[in-house]
């Protein structure tokens, strides 16, 4: 039989204590979200005041790209708040997947923007633009670089820290503006350099290195915009992580106590891994070190894995190693095996059970067949001591034969058998015998009569089955539920 335990279940002790480290992740993350967002709006303002100064067209489109990223850290800022929200009643495993929809909107923004710039280069290359920097422009770029590669790196450090998709698609965003103005900035260099050597050659050649500039820039963030979306439908689309299920698996095998590990489940909804696994523990353990093993192993997993939601499943595993190798064992003369006990004794596991054999079987054909129980048990469980007792099968009830066995103990006592009926439930046979005593019989005769007379129906029929016998006064008419004396 199957253990469920809860780990971290949705109960106010767990949200509060879930809330606190949502709520050291939202401060960070939150800060670095509004830091990007307030430095999109100080380059979006010095470019203003750049195009009013000087008028110029470079500085104006430049402009207009970093009123855009307000917008896109606003996005950021505001799926990183939602996202770092502690869960509650109505969210009880938190706010996680507004990140990933961030991340989303942040990685189509990153391809749009790729796929502009990409038209705009072809344009240029078509129509034969000439390159022309502007040297305010170029001054403006090399602020907004130095800028924008610190709050990248800022921004991914935070992302890989908190699995963030919003925030890595920000760094990866205004990574990509690094690129294109360190470009611009080098094709500058270079055109100098160029005119310095053959003046009129960068004319010639610097919309083509231009363009093929900014198309190699445009191809590798367009790649990773590309994967960003997919990482990000893959956390909302609740996608297993491998490396999730490995890692806990690792984690749950090295604690003491654990016999196996299966059935792992792993995914990421934002910031928050949330992983189910099933392990597999000795049969005698009572519920205090079950809870203690289940305990370590959550310690285990959340130390490797960092912030997460861990459900464990406990299953005995030995009862389990031999009811496979039961299922196993094929014999003509074997109709089935119950009553299996599992004991742990001073001297090793004991496993008995009772194995009903065919009624015409012989002695040498039962040994035969309690040797193979024997032999697949002890491949499962090499120390196990194993006690098979053996029962004729006889799987047809006869009412008539169950009566006159009733009977023949309720007469000694001035009583006799009314109705007797047989039910079979799932293979095992319950049969219920009404007896009437005499009505001035105290409880513990009728207790012994009853007890009597199920085991004589037990050495008739060993098959699995269940005997209730109700015993009623002789004077009393007969009620199907009346309860059992016995």
């Amino acid at each position: 039989m199957k253990t469920h335990r809860l780990i971290n279940d949705p109960s106010e002790v767990k949200l509060e204590e879930m809330g606190r480290v949502s709520s050291i992740m939202g401060n960070e993350k939150t800060r670095i979200a509004f830091l990007s967002l307030l430095a999109s709006v100080y380059i979006t303002i010095m470019n203003a005041v750049a195009w009013l100064l000087t008028g110029s067209l470079a500085v104006l489109a430049e402009t207009m790209h970093t009123t855009l990223d307000i917008l896109v850290t606003t996005i950021t800022l505001v799926a990183v708040g939602v996202g770092s929200k502690p869960p509650d009643k109505e969210h009880p495993y938190g706010h996680g997947k507004a990140e990933s929809i961030g991340g989303l909107f942040g990685s189509l923004f990153i391809i749009v923007t790729g796929i502009l710039i990409g038209y705009e280069s072809a344009e240029r290359l078509i129509m034969r633009v000439p390159f022309s920097p502007d040297p305010v422009a170029a001054v403006v770029m090399v602020i907004a670089i130095i800028i924008d590669l610190n709050r990248s790196r800022a921004l991914k450090n935070a992302a890989i820290k908190w699995n963030s998709r919003a925030l890595e698609a920000d760094s990866y965003h205004f990574m990509s503006d690094v690129a294109i103005s360190a470009s611009v900035i080098a094709l500058i260099i270079v055109g100098k350099l160029m005119d310095l050597l053959s003046p009129g050659l960068f004319n010639i050649w610097g919309t083509v290195l231009d363009s093929l500039l900014a198309f190699g820039i445009v191809i590798y963030f367009s790649i990773i915009g590309v994967r960003l979306i997919r990482t990000s439908i893959d956390e909302l689309m609740d996608r297993t992580s491998e490396d999730l299920v490995r890692r806990a698996t690792t984690a749950a095998m090295s604690v003491p106590g654990v016999l196996a590990v299966k059935d792992v489940k792993a995914r990421r909804v934002g910031s928050m891994a949330h992983i189910e696994i099933t392990i597999g523990v000795s049969d005698h353990l009572d519920v205090s070190d079950a809870h203690r093993i289940a305990d370590n192993v959550e310690s285990a997993i959340k130390r490797d894995v960092g912030s997460s939601m861990v459900m464990v499943h406990i299953e005995p595993m030995l009862r389990e190693r031999i009811e496979k190798a039961l299922a196993g064992v094929e014999d003509p003369v074997l109709v089935n095996v119950h009553e299996l006990n599992i004991v742990n004794s001073p001297s090793g596991v004991v496993v008995s059970m009772h194995a009903v054999i065919k009624s015409d079987a012989k002695l040498e054909d039962v040994d035969r067949a309690i040797k193979k129980i024997e032999s697949s048990i002890k491949g499962a469980v090499p120390d196990a001591r194993v006690w098979v007792h053996v029962e004729p099968d006889k799987s047809v009830i006869n009412v008539n034969e169950i009566k006159d066995l009733a009977n023949a103990v309720s007469s000694k006592y001035g009583g006799y058998v009314g109705d007797v009926q047989v039910i079979n439930v799932h293979g095992v046979d319950v049969i219920r015998v009404l007896v009437y005593l005499p009505p001035g019989i105290d409880v513990v005769t009728a207790h012994n009569v009853a007890t009597e007379i199920e085991s004589e129906i037990a050495k008739a029929y060993s098959m699995p089955h269940h005997v209730i016998v109700s015993v009623l006064p002789r004077n009393e008419t007969p009620k199907l539920n009346r309860a059992r004396v016995g």
